[in-house]
């Protein structure tokens, strides 16, 4: 991994530090979850479609799950928290001066994580 740090980055003893807060936060909810896992062909595939020129990013959506979102993961994942991965695509000229705006791909919308917990091993924040 690149060791050259960005605005980006975020220093590990930082990043334990925020995923504490969060947990102290959020630990005693039903929906807690610490983190979401999903598999590298995954974030390789939305990768490639943004590198190709179909899309211009990637947003994150927080959500939960429900009765109906649950094909395909456990059962126990009902009301727990996830993450969904929204590849978004150029849109028109925003009103903020010549920024664009970045459409969401309604149509490639990506979940499907492995969630912690129950699954935690490896976790390090």
């Amino acid at each position: 991994m690149n060791e050259e740090k960005t605005l980006t980055n975020v220093p590990a003893d930082i990043a334990k530090e925020m995923v504490a807060a969060y947990t102290e936060e959020a630990a005693g909810l039903a929906s807690y979850t610490k983190a979401v896992w999903f598999p590298a062909d995954q974030i390789l595939r939305i990768a490639k479609s943004i590198e190709n020129g179909k899309h211009d990013g990637l947003r994150i959506y927080f959500g939960q799950y429900t009765a109906n979102s649950l094909d395909g993961v456990p059962k126990e994942y009902l009301g727990r928290n996830t993450v969904l991965l929204v590849p978004t695509l150029s849109g028109i000229t925003g009103g903020y001066g010549d920024e664009e705006e970045h459409q969401d791909d309604l149509g490639d919308i990506e979940n499907k994580g492995e969630s912690c917990p129950p699954v935690c091993e490896g976790t390090n924040l």
